[in-house]
């Protein structure tokens, strides 16, 4: 099948020329065509294609793209740029005209364009997770939610959440202790570590614990499955004793889906736990955004570096600043 008949894309040989020769994976393809399946109706419209495009068309682009973060945003115009220097290699375009999308690297340039609207729906309050945790039709899909908000790290495919067993969580002191563990693409040694975690986070677990059966529902009707007899706290099917990555993401989807969560993810929910503790750690006990933030990189395992630091002190201050 011709893989461009698959997103409607505006002049969509020469698109299909430049994945081809930029040697991409078909992942990264896939992930570009979505991106300029985005925008097809504005070049019809102006009867160009992106590269052809001045400020005020690009700037339609950038709104239309509906970014969430400003990652996501430099990624989608870092892409662009790539396509319109591919037109000026080809001579679609003089250099002369130039890179359109080359004016739009600061941070402070492109803020503007991000959906708002959309980034307030991506957060999430804790009554809002216990809420969807309790109601779940699993309490080892209902777990995730909280074990996530709580501090347990959703990065390399979820290895933290999938290796936590019971005897890892000490109910009493209200922690999980996860062991040292080891990236299973890179091989790196992750560092044991302590996360704190509320009640509901607790009751959660174990009911998780208790759970012998995992109910599917598919339109009005349910099957029940044997779970894995093990001591992990997340277990899979019949004899998956431990939970595989590509199950986790599956459940939060289906949680998204049947409560209409459209922005419910591992990401959002991460993102709306470290805002919920910081918040509490500014509101209760006085602590200045910039100690808060230090906290929330060690309770989430984030990357203790500038960039990191920067992203997280942004939003956290957004989200105060709306609430």
């Amino acid at each position: 099948m011709n893989k461009s008949k698959a997103v409607k894309m505006y002049n969509s040989e020469f698109k299909e020329e430049f994945l081809e020769q930029k040697g991409y994976s078909e992942e990264t393809k896939r992930v570009t065509r979505i991106l300029f399946g985005k925008i097809p109706e504005i070049e019809l419209e102006k009867q160009q294609d992106v590269y052809e495009f001045n400020r005020q068309n690009f700037e339609e682009v950038l709104k239309e793209l509906k970014a969430t973060t400003i990652r996501s945003l430099q990624s989608s115009i870092s892409t662009i740029e790539q396509y319109i220097n591919y037109a000026i290699e080809k001579g679609k375009i003089s250099e002369i005209q130039g890179n359109v999308a080359s004016l739009y690297g600061k941070k402070e340039d492109i803020s503007q364009f991000l959906d708002k609207e959309a980034e307030g729906n991506m957060f999430f309050t804790k009554t809002e997770i216990d809420s969807l945790s309790s109601y779940a039709e699993n309490a080892q899909d209902g777990a995730i939610l909280n074990l996530i908000f709580d501090g347990v790290s959703h990065k390399r495919k979820f290895v933290e959440l999938r290796n936590i067993r019971i005897q890892n969580c000490d109910f009493d002191e209200m922690v999980i202790n996860i062991p040292q563990l080891v990236d299973e693409d890179t091989g790196e040694i992750l560092p044991s570590r302590q996360v704190p975690i509320s009640s509901q986070t607790l009751r959660m677990i174990d009911a998780a614990i208790e759970e012998k059966k995992y109910v599917s529902v598919k339109g009005k009707t349910s099957r029940n499955y044997k779970l894995a007899d093990s001591d992990y706290i997340l277990r899979g099917l019949r004899n998956n004793y431990q939970i595989k990555w590509e199950n986790v993401n599956q459940r939060i989807l289906r949680i998204a889906k049947v409560e209409g969560y459209d922005y419910l993810n591992a990401t959002n929910i991460a993102y709306s736990g470290q805002i919920h503790y910081a918040r509490k750690l500014m509101e209760e006990d006085g602590l200045p955004v910039n100690e808060a933030c230090k906290m929330m990189i060690k309770r989430f395992n984030l990357s203790d570096n500038e960039s990191a630091f920067f992203y997280l002190k942004s939003r956290i201050e957004r989200a105060y600043k709306n609430k």
